[in-house]
């Protein structure tokens, strides 16, 4: 099919972006430029609906489709590793509003919320590359290769966190129900949130090394998820905590800032909502 050239003479890359995890984890890997940089085009139109929708960025489609039309380097956004999806959201809406971000903060002196207006190009100019080794060995000579959590991961999350509300419910109405009941439902509710917990650390792993020299590497997602939960407490902490640290940001947030009430200076870490950041 013969590209659009309207569409090739129009769109053009606003900024280019260094991600934390230098294009690593993604599959297929994403077109970066010669200094290693993600292309960021502004917001369609249609974009910019999706963005206005209450807690659409929330929705992992949403997510997806917004960075499908503003990074199309990205072959398969349902594959960004979370550590990147910050600064990839950060830049589109740099690339479509321009540098300044205003964020309300709290003075930690007299608790007055104070408006904050940050620079974009600051904030982008902090990422630093991820450098925990995805390579873990543990006690028992296991050794395991993990990723981030992806956006995929993420909206499971979600899902995971919605579920957990139902869950609380019905706890409740077991309450009402009797004591009986309630133990049961309860057994069922612990079951199945352990279940959804691990099965998220189990997506992270990539391949299990036995300890056994010369043995093949295990890639089968349902083998490891059986494998994860029958391991230690500490085995599953110490793997679960390394994808954690795999999936941080490197973002560094902190400012300092003057507070306009009661005028005195005070550093504060600014929270950045990516469902509110998209306002012009």
């Amino acid at each position: 099919m013969t590209a659009n050239p309207l569409i090739a003479a129009y769109k053009k890359p606003a900024l280019y972006v260094a991600l934390p995890s230098k294009g690593k984890w993604y599959d297929p890997k994403p077109k970066l430029s010669v200094d290693g940089e993600l292309a960021v085009y502004a917001m369609s139109a249609r974009d910019e609906l999706i963005t206005k929708t209450p807690d659409a960025l929330f929705n992992g489609e949403a997510t997806v489709a917004l960075i499908q039309s503003c990074c199309p380097d990205i072959e398969n956004p349902r594959q960004v590793p979370v550590n990147d999806l910050l600064i990839i959201l950060l830049a589109i809406r740099q690339a479509s509003y321009g540098n300044e971000l205003s964020v309300d903060i709290k003075c930690t002196h007299c608790e007055a919320i104070n408006q904050m207006a940050v620079d974009g190009n600051v904030l982008l100019s902090r990422v630093t590359e991820n450098t925990y080794d995805n390579l873990i060995k543990l006690e028992n000579g296991f050794a395991l290769e993990l990723t981030p959590y992806t956006i995929e991961d993420r909206t499971r999350l979600q899902i995971q966190q919605v579920k957990q509300q139902a869950i609380v419910q019905q706890l409740v109405q077991a309450e009402e129900q009797g004591e009986e009941k309630m133990q049961e439902q309860f057994g069922k509710t612990f079951v199945e949130i352990a279940e959804l917990t691990v099965e998220l650390v189990a997506r992270c792993i990539r391949s299990v090394h036995l300890p056994e020299k010369g043995s093949e590497p295990i890639t089968e997602y349902q083998d490891i998820f059986d494998w994860l939960k029958i391991i230690t407490k500490k085995d599953y902490d110490e793997i679960r905590n390394r994808v954690e640290q795999l999936s941080e940001n490197n973002l560094d947030t902190n400012f300092e800032s003057k507070c306009l009430e009661c005028g005195k200076d005070y550093k504060t870490n600014v929270e950045l909502d990516i469902a509110g950041f998209f306002a012009g």
